[in-house]
């Protein structure tokens, strides 16, 4: 296996819209570090990747697709007219004609992260607890019986998961683009399950699941909001009044204090403490270059040691 082993699972065409120098190589973020989350300047190649992440064992031999990835999603995507828009501040003229790339973008990098994939094994360990208050078909359970007991075949839906480009239903679902007045957040699982009104329209494929739609920031001031179901090609683009904006980062927050795969925030400064300490941690040192935030209890660990 010759490929490379140290695979982003969220991509740096992607991150590079954060950026925050003119070559466009480095990023302000957020990182866990056991209790304790340091806010400061990183560069886009440190961050947001895993050790051989998109690697299954297919006849005993390790198989990569990090680079299918690359060249069947991601590349297609960031050459685009759809990206180009969006790389150049025209988020106001995506319309119609951007519907596949938008959807394929939510879905695609929604389905690659390390946060994906543990939430695949919860439902796999709730599958198997009769006490679980999640409802599962015997079909359903004899899936998830099966992985439990393949790792290597978990990994490999994963993959071929990781793998798809989602367009297969763009032209059904809701997608809405909403254009920022102040900068949003993001994270390295940038696409954040939101909240939405009931809606008989609605794709809820899984048992026990509440109305929600995917939310995307494509960059500082761009939101792209997905909510599958037969909508009848639906599309908005219009801008978002600054309360819902503030509630959107306030929320990428709280992904980044309960789950333990979330590794960075993309963020800037500005509200970062208040919305840090209205999540359970406290300010312990303030620099320009730096700040340091310790979490209030030490009986919640939110990292389950140091990666990218």
């Amino acid at each position: 296996m010759d490929d490379p082993r140290d695979h982003h699972v969220v991509p740096q065409f992607f991150l590079r819209n954060f950026a925050i120098d003119e070559a466009r190589t480095k990023v302000t973020t957020l990182a866990k570090e056991g209790t304790v989350a340091v806010w400061m300047e990183r560069s886009i190649k440190s961050i947001g990747y895993e050790r051989d992440f998109y690697v299954h064992m297919q006849c005993n031999r390790p198989m990569s697709v990090e680079t299918d990835i690359n060249r069947t999603v991601e590349t297609p995507i960031s050459r685009s007219d759809t990206w180009a828009k969006i790389v150049a501040g025209r988020s106001a003229d995506l319309d119609q004609t951007d519907r596949p790339i938008l959807y394929s973008l939510v879905r695609h990098l929604e389905a690659r992260t390390p946060h994906y994939l543990q939430t695949s094994a919860e439902l796999a360990a709730m599958a198997a607890d009769p006490s679980s208050e999640m409802e599962f078909t015997e079909e359903e359970r004899e899936m998830y019986t099966t992985l439990r007991a393949n790792p290597d075949l978990a990994k490999l839906m994963f993959n071929a998961m990781a793998l798809r480009s989602f367009a297969d239903d763009y032209d059904r679902s809701l997608i809405q683009v909403a254009r920022s007045p102040i900068p949003l957040r993001s994270s390295t699982t940038p696409v954040l399950p939101a909240p939405a009104p009931a809606h008989a329209a609605m794709d809820l494929p899984l048992p026990g699941m509440v109305p929600f739609q995917r939310v995307l920031a494509v960059d500082p001031h761009t939101l792209i909001l997905v909510v599958a179901g037969d909508f009848d090609g639906a599309f908005v683009n219009g801008e978002m009044p600054i309360e819902l904006a503030h509630g959107f980062n306030r929320s990428v927050v709280g992904q980044f204090a309960h789950f333990p795969k979330v590794r960075h925030m993309i963020c800037g400064r500005d509200r970062l403490i208040d919305d840090m300490t209205w999540a359970p941690f406290e300010l312990a040192s303030d620099t320009p270059a730096k700040m340091i935030f310790q979490r209030r209890s030490a009986q919640a660990e939110v990292s389950d040691g140091p990666k990218a």
